[in-house]
């Protein structure tokens, strides 16, 4: 890891997890001494967390922490901090909630929309699935997986979600997790809208069960 890549995953971190508490002045001088870094570098850094919405800086008057509803909710560094610190079961149920209220519907709109493109990156991920020779390759192959189901929805503000719904897989190899795989996609193949999104609810229910909330909610569209 670079210096500067360490100075934007630390302060990261320190902000995150509250140890830089919100309103915090950020002087640079101090970060410097503080990792031993140019001024050019901590300044680079200081723009990362800043286009993150970690802190907000202003000429002549300086740079501090901002709160958590102004962070990037989506960006990948502040999902991964959020996961290590103290936030991590909020996180985790937030991740979850998310991929509840997002995935089942792409899958139906990826019935609809049948790209060719998108609907063979979603079978070439499947197929690195049923072949992986071990967890990481699993994992990287689901990844692949549920980008490219997102991404088939055709909506560019859902493929955007990727990212916090990557971060929220933790599914491993099993004969149940992989036969889910393969309904959903056999859904979306079919043009089977209903089939899709259904499919797409099995598969979160056998890896992480629908939320309480989210549960009486479809109860009572039901």
């Amino acid at each position: 890891m670079t210096r500067h890549a360490r100075i934007v995953d630390e302060l990261g971190r320190l902000i995150v997890s509250g140890v830089f508490e919100v309103g915090r002045q950020i002087v640079p001088e101090d970060i410097g001494r503080r990792f031993s870094a140019s001024r050019t570098v901590v300044r680079e850094a200081l723009r990362v967390l800043e286009s993150k919405g970690l802190v907000a800086a202003r000429p002549r008057v300086g740079t501090w922490t901002r709160p958590p509803e102004q962070w990037d909710a989506i960006d990948s560094d502040v999902i991964a901090w959020r996961a290590d610190g103290p936030e991590r079961s909020r996180q985790l149920a937030e991740l979850r909630e998310l991929r509840w209220a997002i995935e089942p519907r792409a899958a139906r709109m990826a019935a609809w929309h049948r790209r060719p493109v998108e609907l063979a990156a979603l079978v070439a991920a499947y197929g690195l699935m049923r072949d992986a020779a071990d967890v990481r390759a699993f994992r990287e192959a689901d990844s692949a997986f549920h980008t490219a189901l997102l991404r088939a929805s055709g909506n560019p503000l859902i493929a955007r979600l990727h990212v916090p719904v990557v971060a929220a897989l933790d599914e491993v190899p099993g004969d149940d997790v992989l036969s889910a795989h393969s309904h959903v996609l056999a859904a979306v193949l079919g043009k089977d809208a209903d089939g899709a999104e259904s499919a797409s609810r099995r598969l979160l229910d056998i890896v992480t069960p629908e939320p309480d909330d989210l549960a009486c909610l479809n109860a009572e569209l039901t």
